[in-house]
């Protein structure tokens, strides 16, 4: 990470320094005894925050950073690029915030736990649909990028329909984990 970290550029480790702190406060304890559910006092277990705090991290650190890195503008497609990998990030957590519903504290207020499991999964097939209508909305529309995103949205759709509370082990912690690989291999190969 330190190589990494040198290869950037000073501007580039500010920004990054935000998403750093941020994934800082989601893991270690730091808020007074009235926000927290549990003994870690950490933006993981602030009710309701979880998904949207990773997600925002996701799509910061892969959309973002490497732009400001590169001195490219934040302009209305980097914006709207940002928000379609919000959108997908969001939708890639729906299996495993079902998938830990039976472990997370009532307290904790999960996507789940707030509208159930049936709504959680229309809520995913809505966002994995807009992930994948938004990339209209982009400039560059080169085919082969459309048809290895909407494989893309398949999937991540299959994922979110096949999820359940009892999963198996791997369901979750390999094969959805595994879709943005495969994307990334798909986009290498044929993008």
């Amino acid at each position: 990470m330190a190589y990494f970290a040198v290869q950037l550029q000073t501007k580039t480790l500010f920004y990054l320094g935000f998403f750093a702190l941020i994934t800082f406060l989601y893991a270690i304890p730091f808020l007074p005894k009235k926000f927290y559910l549990n003994k870690q006092q950490n933006l993981r277990n602030v009710s309701g925050l979880k998904v949207y705090v990773i997600a925002v991290v996701w799509s910061g650190v892969t959309v973002i950073i490497p732009l400001i890195n590169n001195d490219r503008l934040l302009d209305s497609t980097v914006i709207w690029a940002f928000a379609q990998r919000f959108l997908f990030v969001l939708a890639m957590m729906l299996p495993f915030e079902i998938r830990d519903m039976q472990f997370d504290s009532i307290k904790l207020a999960t996507i789940p736990q707030k509208i159930g499991i049936k709504n959680t999964k229309i809520m995913g097939v809505i966002l994995a649909c807009l992930f994948f209508g938004m990339e209209f909305f982009m400039p560059e529309k080169a085919l082969g990028k459309l048809i290895i995103q909407f494989g893309i949205t398949g999937l991540v759709i299959l994922s979110i329909l096949f999820s359940r509370k009892n999963q198996g082990k791997y369901y979750s912690g390999f094969w959805v984990e595994s879709i943005p690989i495969l994307w990334l291999v798909l986009t290498l190969l044929f993008g």
